[in-house]
């Protein structure tokens, strides 16, 4: 029996609907084998995006007999019985994705700022990664990019990226940072999931300077001038809503050495959403998920040639896994679909869900020595582990 751990993420959710779930699926008899209620971040309903943001389930990560979790802005570790070791966030990492548990370390990706952060088991950070500093970085950039804060900023958690009020995500989330993956050498692979460029590009930086700023708030001739300016006139309501130049917009793969040397890798150019899912195969091959084409990229990480490109996706590709007789999993929106990659065949596609709105988000393999996850795990946390995070709100 194969069962996999699916996170997702509900679009459009009302504040007292759950944003996602965590889903176990038998894979052979398709058939969902425990549906559990997940932790809500803080600030989720003051996030003025619709389509995501804040909501859902996100990071799933597995090493030995633990397993790790994420919600937008906290990380979550639990034993093979599901009973929770401990949990922690920063005000550094918010708009969380893929997670990486290995070495007794929690590597996270945070959307939200254009950092890839690795944390102790304490939540301590004991390294990270400041996309924005990169010289490769900077030289593809097609805008001046510059540091949003020092490194001493980033430990000491100044801005706290968990609340959206704190920040104009068009100026802080310029790259998306949201994969990562380790290659047998030791080698970083870091998803610079999409380089956005946004229309109103220095009325969206006024916007970020003054809510990274308050006390500039508190000056009334500053908000009467700006504030009417800063409000969309249509339905989409502020600048965070502001839609992305495709032809411009690209997704790029960073590949770092274990002496941060750093080199460009995969390129994929005129996207339009954030590509998503690096994943390294048992023969060292990798792939990466074209959100905006539908397609599954296979290639070589080491010499970044494309082995293939094969369009399966019709929704929105985000969660892939590599199952042991070498087939995929990857979601498109509400659906699993199973694909042969040798043969560049699809052998199944199915609904997780028939809820559209609620979209696959991670997927992972759930061990035959680890027992269903909890129905609820606000119930396992009131019982055992508080969320103190949620009386912050």
């Amino acid at each position: 029996m194969t069962r996999l751990l699916v996170s997702t993420s509900r679009r459009h959710a009302d504040q007292d609907q759950p944003s996602g779930h965590l889903f176990v699926y038998d894979l052979e008899k398709q058939t969902i084998l425990r549906q559990s209620e997940i932790i809500e971040p803080p600030y989720r309903n003051a996030d003025p995006n619709p389509r995501g943001g804040f909501r859902g389930l996100k990071g799933i990560s597995i090493d030995g007999d633990q397993v790790a979790i994420a919600n937008a802005s906290t990380v979550f570790l639990y034993d093979h019985n599901w009973q929770p070791i401990t949990y922690f966030w920063h005000p550094s990492c918010s708009g969380i994705h893929d997670i990486n548990l290995i070495n007794d370390q929690i590597w996270v990706t945070s959307s939200r700022n254009d950092l890839l952060l690795c944390f102790d088991k304490q939540g301590s950070i004991v390294r990270h990664y400041d996309l924005r500093k990169s010289k490769i970085v900077k030289a593809l950039a097609p805008r001046r990019l510059r540091p949003l804060f020092t490194d001493q900023q980033v430990l000491s958690g100044k801005f706290d990226f968990r609340d959206p009020r704190t920040h104009d995500l068009a100026i802080t989330d310029t790259l998306h940072i949201n994969s990562l993956a380790f290659l047998d050498n030791g080698d970083l692979l870091i998803s610079c999931g999409l380089f956005r460029v946004v229309d109103k590009l220095q009325l969206h930086k006024l916007n970020n300077f003054l809510k990274m700023h308050p006390l500039l708030n508190r000056i009334p001739g500053i908000i009467r001038k700006i504030k009417p300016v800063m409000i969309r006139k249509d339905k989409e309501g502020p600048f965070e809503a502001a839609p992305i130049s495709s032809k411009q917009s690209f997704s790029l793969l960073l590949r770092i050495d274990q002496n941060d040397y750093q080199q460009p890798g995969l390129m994929l150019t005129d996207c339009k959403y954030p590509s998503h899912s690096i994943r390294i195969l048992q023969d060292r091959s990798a792939l990466y998920l074209n959100t905006t084409s539908g397609e599954i990229v296979h290639f070589n990480p080491i010499t970044n040639e494309i082995l293939s490109e094969t369009k399966i996706g019709t929704n929105f590709l985000r969660g892939a896994r590599q199952l042991p007789d070498g087939s995929l999993m990857v979601g498109d929106n509400n659906f699993l679909i199973h694909f042969d990659l040798e043969n560049q065949q699809v052998i199944s596609k199915l609904p997780l869900t028939e809820d559209v709105a609620e979209a696959v988000f991670d997927i992972n393999i759930l061990p035959q020595y680890f027992e269903l996850p909890p129905l609820s795990f606000v119930k396992l946390h009131e019982r055992f582990l508080p969320v103190e995070q949620e009386k912050r709100t």
